[in-house]
């Protein structure tokens, strides 16, 4: 029996460490299409090079109020303003009149197909829950028909929020909607994977956000729930993952993000774990992170700091076993008029680039590899060590270095290796338009002593002779 049970644990940890882990790289496309066309190669060439593995559309609040087959997002105002109670009403006339100005006739659909196809990606969708129609269905019979793999559908975005709550929204109202689109997604199309919108947790149990989660757990008809994560590091007043109003702390930049900093480690180490355990031990389902980045702010955003916490999320993902429930995320967002969330902002008509883009550049290049594992290693409370194995073969290394001190990388001399390098002399230090801060790439013969810079991500890629 003890021979049995310890092959069994052998095969178990053999096949999770061996499973596709694609769909953690993923990008959500909100608004993008309405500031961004696919057919520009200078912004549809960044994307494919980011390597995008999963796309999500239409997006979160664009997505609660999608309609199939009109010019744009199909918005209709009615709707819109009978159950958004939120900013959502002002920003669906900005994005209409942003499709009007381009001369956009078409559904944003098509265009999404394009980046899909272009970049191989699969999709994951988001149904509109105000409305009781085929459009879901017409959406994935459309995506399928052109050969691009569907991972699931989100049953809604966010919709526990106040803003709904205001205009009398509840989660019986969402139940019924919920599962009534749920069947029919699966009626059809049985292999797609559902997940319901959970709420964010609190400790009062009768609060409206308990009682949302509490009813959803006794139900049966989903197969993940969606989660959304916005690491606040910024004190002030905040909103839906962006800071309105930021509290200046510190007797100077250094000491604001030497603060920021250490909220970033402790949320990596604890935080984040400790949310994610919790809402798999309430729901037992798989999760889908549908949003994530920094808290959007002007202090942080589009700076090295950002760009660390974007290289170490996804390695926390791939490495950490505490958060191996999360089935696939998609990184908020890929291009819109927003300073600091959208790694393309169209700013009048400009493709500014954000700091993020070559740190996504240097990650996405993980996700060529099949069978991915990775192992962190812990060199100092601010360095980490990330070992990237394919099919049990070391084929890379990352180090994330979030100090002021050079950290030199020894290892055994075996065969020569690449190293691409961005760091930064400041973690305050933004990207200009570009996306550049500063970069080093080279060829070493072997890999004996690696130089990882302060304030730097550092990729190691071992080359065959």
């Amino acid at each position: 029996m003890k021979i049995v049970i310890v092959i069994f644990l052998l095969f178990s940890q053999l096949a999770f460490a061996q499973q596709d882990k694609s769909n953690l790289f993923g990008f959500a496309t909100s608004n993008t299409f309405a500031y961004w066309d696919v057919k520009d190669t200078s912004f549809l060439n960044k994307v494919i090079a980011l390597n995008p593995k999963l796309l999500r559309f239409p997006g979160g609040a664009v997505g609660n109020f999608y309609h199939y087959g009109k010019s744009g997002y199909g918005f209709d105002f009615e709707e819109i303003d009978k159950y958004d109670a939120g900013r959502f009403s002002k920003r669906s006339r900005g994005l209409v009149k942003s499709t009007i100005k381009k001369g956009h006739t078409h559904n944003y659909l098509d265009d999404f197909i394009v980046l899909a196809k272009k970049t191989n990606a699969k999709a994951v969708l988001v149904a509109n829950m105000f409305v009781d129609n085929d459009d879901i269905i017409k959406m994935i019979e459309k995506i399928k028909s052109n050969n691009i793999d569907i991972v699931g559908v989100e049953l809604g975005s966010e919709l526990s929020n106040r803003t709904f709550f205001a205009k009398g929204y509840t989660i019986n109202d969402y139940i019924k909607s919920a599962k009534k689109c749920s069947d029919k997604i699966k009626e059809k199309f049985p292999n797609i994977k559902t997940a319901i919108v959970a709420a964010p947790l609190v400790n009062k149990k009768n609060h409206r956000h308990t009682v949302w989660n509490n009813k959803l757990v006794k139900m049966d008809f989903y197969d993940a729930i969606i989660i959304h994560s916005y690491a606040r590091v910024v004190k002030g007043k905040k909103e839906f993952g962006q800071m309105l109003t930021e509290i200046p702390e510190g007797n100077s930049k250094e000491e604001a993000f030497d603060l920021y900093k250490a909220r970033i480690i402790k949320y990596f180490s604890k935080d984040y774990p400790n949310e994610v355990q919790e809402y798999y031990g309430l729901f037992k389902k798989p999760i889908w992170v549908t949003e994530w980045n920094l808290q959007i702010s002007w202090t942080t955003g589009n700076t090295t700091l950002q760009s660390l916490y974007v290289a170490q999320y996804f390695l926390e993902l791939l490495s950490n076993t505490q958060l191996e429930n999360i089935e696939l995320t998609t990184f908020h967002n890929l291009g819109g008029r927003d300073y600091s969330g959208s790694i393309f902002r169209n700013n009048s008509d400009t493709l500014e680039i954000q700091s993020t883009y070559n740190t996504l550049n240097i990650i996405g290049s993980v996700f060529h590899y099949d069978n991915i594992s990775v192992r962190k290693e812990v060199i100092k409370d601010q360095i980490y060590k990330y070992q990237i194995f394919s099919k049990q073969k070391r084929v890379a290394q990352l180090v994330i270095n979030w100090s002021d001190k050079k950290y030199l990388s020894r290892n055994k001399p075996s065969k020569k290796v690449k190293i691409i390098s961005n760091y930064s002399t400041n973690l305050f230090d933004k990207a200009n338009i570009n996306g550049g801060l500063m970069s080093q790439s080279y060829i070493m013969q072997h890999d004996f002593l690696v130089e990882c810079l302060p304030y730097s991500l550092t990729l190691t890629t071992y080359l065959d002779e």
